[in-house]
């Protein structure tokens, strides 16, 4: 028996907030009915992420455009087919429950919400339509919605009554019901209604009143001690002389149903709203991540008729507080009804848009394997038949390994888009304050998850006018840090402090330094109102946050890894602060989201993630492990984060996918075979059609995928996301951890432990000085030609790859002339490239230099600053023990030593003071 049964045996009916095309099967909806669901609710939000995310619809778009004369007619056509499947897989439950379950849901245009007659007509066109008895149409409770109930249960019509916030219009609701079965001439056993009352919302809107009073111990309980006071209102209501005249006639009560129980605050119990509301003669309907959740830990007691005077003493609590609750819950119903209009909106434009790229031909995606074609599609087989794409969104870590550590406590970011589009609010309010305080510049401090996703929009979509000119510092170089100084005035700049863990070393360092810099321009007692922090609950920075009154501090989803942030606090937060649409962002993630569904077979459906998953892992088994990213221009900063999900996903336990991003595009030949080529393709942009071409006709294999502007990178976050824990199982690894990161940390610790004993970092003998450059190898060289080029012989296995380890300043030089370096080396031996910034790529490739199979040739650069910048001990005060300069060498000779433990390659090459003038010799030496 499973908790869906034992709630049914409490009276409680549990349905599902979900639809589409592919999960209108015996195998998928029938499979939950036989756990014990009882009915399905669909709105236009979850219509159009599987129209516009999934291949479900295009056979019949396709075959509906010669019949179809307007968009509308599509979008009714393809909606009023899955309510009549699903309708034909809920009937035996309508038949075993007398007509109590068994029902799903399809609501009236939302532009009617206003419009009592035009929501009659278009109810009763809609019933008619679908001619099925378990069939209830959603009705808004609106003025203008309410008298609409009435007429419709009086014309026998089931009614799902949405969008009650208050327990005042759910008493009007309740009356609407009653009074429509008194005017009713038939049976009135044979009609249902439901009153969704909304839960989560109230929470989301009161939570930020009351964290404005100071007062956090009602946060997380004013949603549900509102649904008890509906419950005692339903008690009594459907009590008494009125109503026993019909239920002598068998009529129904009308159960309340709790909607929008998904969690919306990642700090609260993901069940909450379905444990504290279990009672009689109720329907909780559940997304997909929240019945997962309470199947797996839910728990099943009779809760909704306990408490009722804590409940009554907290809406009182609220009141003393002058929070005017009446007032939330009339903005909570104006702003859903405003919400579903919009989804509509974007219902109707994605039908269109869909349609069009049919008509056209366009695909979103495509692969050319070549003769890796059948070991991809076996991989996909293996996909469908232990069903891996549901249990990754059931959290099973079984998917990747036996042990749960850091597998369950790290799927958070599968529910991103719900979770964040509720986070909204709070975040444009700081971006809000901020720009009327005179705000234009922000710096963000942060190291790999924490930075490079602000990085990628910073540098894809620039600065919109009037908002904050954002930079990220994650290099420890003085030089760099001292640049950030130079040009910011303190007085326009906020200060993002972003790490996880809130333990990062140089997130901290970054801290204290602009801390005692703000505050020795501005004053120690407005300098905390320059810093916001992003981190998880309980870390050391939020303690921190506190001590030195930071103006905004917030708290990430623990349950979500650094390097699959980026649709979090992490990446959002710095995106609304440079002017980003982060609506539309979120539309394009929860389309593929959709996509990316357990219901979406990769084999023979169009899970494109999964897809890309199975092609990454399967062919790096077989000995093509070098992802290649080709981006066009205007995207190609997305590369970078690419790198770090890739390589710190998938390098480890002698395995490992080597994302190479930024190499210049060159001709089939001078490519070993060890590439997979992915190209990412904006609409519009043709500059590498042709030698992508070329490396397909040459036999490479190569994946396309196509955006159709920017803000498909929001989805592309989200399926190389999904794309990579698929492949980490193919590769049989846990994609989450990072194992061996903490070396070259634990060395730098040592290496930083040594230098404040003794005032100096330990020594290290070089091999060779020649020409103004220090070399440190086990190559035996008389020159530094010969050292370069004999360290490059090294490479004879065919599937070596080159990392090139630049612990310099990062400028536009620097970059210039590394990418010269890269080329030679690239063209000259067919060999894989990398670049990476210290310590910034210990944060991001690190993982993998160590963990992979040790096909890595590793080239460090260090140099001498121009300047060196002391780090303080703490903020606020100025003693310092250490400079950036000595934090920044210690991570390269930490990182070094590390390497050479681990069994890898390694040369470094001190630069001395002309950094560019020495690169550009190395790459006249190489060959």
């Amino acid at each position: 028996m499973s908790k869906l049964h034992e709630l049914t045996k409490l009276g409680q009916s549990i349905w599902y907030d979900y639809i589409r095309r592919a999960f209108l099967t015996p195998r998928e909806l029938g499979a939950l009915v036989e756990q014990g669901l009882q009915g399905v609710t669909s709105n236009p939000s979850i219509f159009e992420k599987a129209i516009a995310g999934s291949a479900d619809y295009d056979k019949d778009l396709q075959r509906l455009v010669e019949t179809c004369k307007s968009v509308d007619e599509l979008y009714e056509a393809l909606a009023l087919e899955d309510i009549r499947r699903a309708a034909d897989l809920l009937r035996p439950v309508y038949d075993a429950t007398n007509g109590l379950d068994g029902y799903v849901s399809l609501e009236v245009s939302p532009k009617l919400a206003h419009d009592t007659n035009g929501t009659i007509a278009e109810a009763q066109r809609l019933f008619k339509a679908l001619n099925k008895p378990n069939v209830m149409i959603k009705v808004p409770a609106t003025p203008a919605g309410i008298p609409a109930i009435t007429a419709l249960i009086a014309q026998g019509i089931n009614v799902n009554v949405t969008l009650i916030f208050s327990n005042e219009v759910y008493k009007a609701v309740a009356e609407a019901y009653i009074a429509g079965l008194e005017k009713l001439g038939g049976d009135p056993s044979k009609v249902a209604s439901v009153a969704s009352f909304f839960v989560s919302r109230i929470d989301t809107a009161v939570d930020s009143f009351l964290a404005a009073k100071g007062n956090t111990t009602l946060q997380g309980k004013i949603a549900i001690a509102n649904a008890k006071m509906a419950y005692a209102a339903f008690k009594k209501i459907f009590n008494g002389p009125r109503w026993e005249k019909l239920a002598a006639k068998k009529a129904q009560v009308q159960r309340p149903l709790w909607a929008s129980t998904g969690v919306k605050n990642p700090q609260y119990p993901e069940t909450l709203y379905v444990d504290a509301l279990i009672g009689p003669h109720t329907v909780n309907t559940v997304p997909p991540a929240t019945l997962n959740a309470f199947l797996d830990h839910g728990k099943v007691a009779l809760t909704l008729e306990t408490g009722v005077e804590e409940a009554k003493a907290q809406l009182a609590q609220l009141q003393a507080l002058s929070i005017d609750f009446n007032a939330v819950t009339k903005k909570l119903l104006d702003e859903g009804v405003t919400a579903f209009v919009k989804s509509f909106e974007a219902l109707m434009a994605s039908v269109a848009e869909k349609r069009d790229r049919l008509l056209a031909g366009q695909k979103s995606y495509s692969f050319s394997l070549g003769d890796y074609q059948t070991a991809v599609e076996k991989a996909l087989a293996d996909l469908r038949d232990n069903s891996i794409m549901a249990r990754i969104w059931k959290h099973d870590h079984t998917v990747w390994k036996p042990d749960p550590t850091e597998i369950t406590n790290r799927l958070g970011w599968l529910h991103s888009p719900e979770v964040m589009t509720d986070a909204l609010p709070e975040i444009n309010a700081l971006v809000d304050a901020v720009r009327a305080g005179g705000y234009t510049h922000a710096l963000l401090l942060g190291m790999g998850g924490s930075s490079l996703a602000p990085e990628v929009f910073r540098f894809t979509f620039g600065v919109k006018k009037g908002y904050l000119d954002l930079a990220v510092l994650d290099s420890t170089d003085p030089d760099a840090v001292l640049a950030h100084a130079k040009r910011l005035d303190p007085a326009k700049t906020l200060f993002i402090v972003s790490t996880k863990s809130g333990g990062t070393v140089e997130t901290f360092s970054f801290f204290k330094y602009f801390y005692n810099w703000t505050a020795e321009r501005l004053g120690k007692e407005k300098a905390g109102s320059h810093f916001i922090a992003v981190t998880d609950p309980g870390s050391g920075l939020a303690d921190t946050a506190k001590k030195y009154n930071f103006r905004k501090t917030f708290l990430n989803d623990p349950n979500i890894g650094g390097r699959y942030s980026a649709l979090s606090c992490f990446g959002l937060v710095p995106a609304a602060l440079i002017g980003m649409d982060l609506n539309l962002l979120l539309e394009r993630v929860a389309t593929m989201a959709c996509n990316s569904e357990g219901c979406n077979c990769p084999h023979g459906g169009d899970n494109s993630s999964a897809k890309l998953g199975a092609i990454m892992g399967e062919l790096a088994v077989a000995g093509r492990d070098k992802v290649t990213l080709i981006l066009s221009p205007p995207i190609k900063y997305f590369g970078a984060w690419t790198e770090q999900l890739i390589a710190e996903s998938t390098g480890k336990e002698g395995k490992g996918i080597l994302p190479v991003d930024g190499e210049e595009l060159g001709a089939p030949n001078v490519y070993a075979n060890d590439r997979l080529f992915v190209y990412l393709r904006l609409e519009g942009d043709t500059i590498y059609d042709a030698k992508v071409e070329a490396l397909r006709q040459a036999g490479h294999p190569a994946v396309q995928l196509n955006l159709r502007d920017l803000y498909d990178l929001g989805a592309e976050f989200f399926r190389w996301e999904m794309a990579t824990i698929v492949a980490g199982r193919r590769l049989g690894i846990n994609p989450f951890d990072q194992p061996n990161v903490e070396s070259a940390k634990v060395l730098a610790r040592q290496m930083v432990t040594a230098y404040q004993k003794e005032g100096k970092l330990p020594e290290q003998t070089p091999s060779l000085r020649a020409n103004g450059v220090t070399i440190y190898s086990d190559v035996a060289a008389k020159t530094l030609d010969e050292a370069l080029n004999k360290f490059l012989a090294q490479a004879n296995s065919g599937r070596e790859y080159v990392a090139l380890q630049a612990y310099i300043q990062p400028t536009p030089e620097t970059d210039a002339a590394l990418r010269k370096l890269r080329t030679k080396i690239q063209t000259s031996l067919r060999l894989a490239t990398t670049i990476g910034y210290g310590p910034r790529f210990l944060h991001s490739t690190g993982q993998l230099h160590k963990g992979d199979a040790g096909n890595g040739l590793f080239i460090q650069f260090t140099s001498d600053p121009k300047q060196d910048a002391a780090i303080p001990d703490e903020a606020g005060k100025a003693k310092s023990a250490m400079t950036f300069g000595v934090l920044k060498l210690a991570q390269a000779l930490g990182d070094r030593q590390a390497l050479l433990d681990a069994g890898r390659r390694v040369i470094r090459f001190h630069l001395g003071g002309d950094v560019v003038g020495e690169l550009q010799k190395l790459v006249e030496m190489i060959g």
